[in-house]
């Protein structure tokens, strides 16, 4: 599986903004979720763009690397029919697992999983600051 593009979209943008100023409003993101379009992610997305779309407990985690950059991270596992054409193209970083798809820090496409009775797809998505 190949990684296609990636963006931090302009409503995460806008929700770090204002959590990092104090502003009211900010959300956290405590979901991931995934779906069956591979168009290109692009900053003006809003979530997922599938027909098919499946979301989670993103298990919501932060940790320290050996760099001393601090990373945030979330991840889940799909199984056979979670979504009904059981394959995932694109990923998403949500406020929750069942806000559907606004509210979202990151967008990414990949190439296509197909899912089949027997195997599952497990996804870390990962955050940092560039140092």
């Amino acid at each position: 599986m190949a990684l296609q593009s990636i963006k931090i979209l302009n409503t995460g943008k806008e929700n770090i903004t204002k959590l990092l100023t104090g502003e009211s409003g900010f959300y956290h993101y405590k979901g991931i979720g995934v779906g069956n379009d591979a168009t290109a992610a692009s900053e003006d997305d809003t979530g997922l763009k599938g027909s098919e779309v499946s979301f989670k407990d993103g298990n919501a985690s932060t940790f320290q690397n050996a760099n001393g950059s601090y990373i945030a991270q979330w991840n889940s596992t799909w199984v056979y029919n979670d979504l009904p054409g059981n394959q995932i193209s694109e990923a998403v970083v949500s406020e929750n697992a069942t806000n559907g798809s606004a509210n979202c820090l990151l967008r990414c496409t990949f190439d296509t999983v197909t899912l089949d009775s027997d195997s599952s797809f497990s996804l870390v998505l990962r955050v940092s600051p560039t140092q």
